[in-house]
């Protein structure tokens, strides 16, 4: 074997290993993704802290919106304090980390370490709409308020799910000498199928609520944030953007680990969602609605064909699997009756000796070929019955 298959362990190279350092390797090991988690908590506890995160986080929020409004006369009429606004977002953020924890402690040994630094990320990103409403004329008080209920709905769903649906023991201590290798660290087939199809679902709750916004939202609407009319199915259109956003880059990250065909896919997905986004834009503005509107659309699509990729490939083996089992069952039948012919000639030529040019033989040949006790003609037929 040649030196430059042999890996730095003196052992031969995994093919995994031949293709080279994957993508971003060096954001795995900041990120600690180390696909060696501890076991995941049950269904029932992330259930639970799921919909506790969402309780308690909409009861916070409508109790700072009270003191808001209290303290506050100005913000009485403040729009995002509508129990619509803020509360359909409320569910959608809770939605959003409960699936990323979800995610996160079956792929890190370190999730609630990883998982704390990415909430603090997502509520940084949150302030940024609440401080462009600032620079954009809407009262300080309000948003201030605005602020505070994105941190009350963090901290709430951080500690929710980190304790309530925590991962079930710590991951056993690996040896140095014995770590996994990198073809260990590659995302299963089946789960990349599973979380792409998840994507693809995503997006296309997307593309419904875009169209119930188009039958819900004045076409020809002053360009706004959020508009008057439809409100509700606007800010769900939005939020679940946002997320599919987030779920986009995530899974383009985590695609580093996965085979040729989900990386692919990841790759659409995250292009797609970005036209979206750039549609999305023009859409806020009436001279450019319709056309944002239809390159939305492309988004949706390209979102779509890339986030079924993997899903498509794997049916698409099994189909040519399935017709190579066919072809090869009947191929085996064929041959299975070429050697059962033969079989039945010999038998038919057990009743006699075929003498030369193929004619029973006569005489003696054709006594030899008797049954005891049955007459026989000298031509070695049997002999007629008698009366006939």
């Amino acid at each position: 074997m040649a030196r430059d298959e042999l890996s730095t362990t003196g052992r031969a190279a995994t093919p995994f290993e031949e293709e080279g350092p994957r993508p971003l390797e060096w954001l795995w090991r900041t990120a600690r993704i180390d696909l060696r988690p501890a076991p995941p908590p049950s269904s029932i506890r992330w259930v639970g802290a799921t919909v506790a995160s969402v309780v308690v986080s909409l009861v916070l929020n409508a109790l700072a919106v009270h003191v808001a409004t209290t303290q506050f006369p100005s913000t009485r009429h403040f729009v995002h304090f509508e129990a619509a606004d803020y509360g359909t977002l409320t569910v959608v953020g809770v939605l959003v980390a409960a699936g990323a924890w979800a995610v996160i402690v079956r792929v890190s040994s370190a999730a609630r370490w990883l998982f704390f630094r990415i909430v603090v990320v997502a509520m940084l990103a949150l302030w940024i709409p609440d401080v462009i409403l600032f620079a954009l004329g809407e009262a300080a008080k309000g948003v201030a308020t605005l602020m505070v209920m994105h941190l009350l709905v963090a901290v709430v769903t951080y500690n929710l799910l980190v304790r309530v649906a925590r991962a079930r023991g710590a991951p056993g201590a690996v040896a140095p000498d014995h770590r996994p290798s990198n073809a260990s660290r590659r995302l299963p087939d089946q789960l990349v199928r599973r979380v792409w199809s998840t994507m693809a679902l995503v997006v296309v709750l997307e593309l419904a609520l875009g169209v119930g916004v188009i039958v819900s939202v004045p076409f020809r609407r002053p360009a706004a944030i959020i508009p008057a009319r439809g409100t509700w199915i606007y800010a769900m259109h939005g939020a679940v953007g946002i997320a599919l956003g987030i779920g986009a880059l995530s899974v383009w990250l985590l695609s580093a680990l996965a085979g040729r065909m989900g990386r692919i896919g990841a790759v659409l997905g995250v292009a797609g969602v970005g036209i979206g986004l750039v549609g999305g834009v023009l859409a806020t503005f009436q001279s450019t609605r319709l056309p944002g509107m239809g390159v939305m659309l492309v988004g949706v699509v390209v979102a779509a064909v890339g986030y079924l990729a993997p899903s498509l490939e794997a049916m698409g083996r099994a189909e040519a699997a399935r017709a190579e089992a066919a072809r090869a069952a009947r191929a085996g039948t064929r041959v299975a009756g070429r050697a059962r012919r033969p079989e039945r000639e010999v038998t038919r030529g057990t009743g006699g000796k075929v003498g030369t040019g193929g004619k029973a033989g006569t005489g003696d040949e054709g006594i030899e070929g008797a049954v005891p006790g049955e007459i026989v003609s000298s031509n070695g037929h049997g002999a007629a019955p008698p009366g006939i």
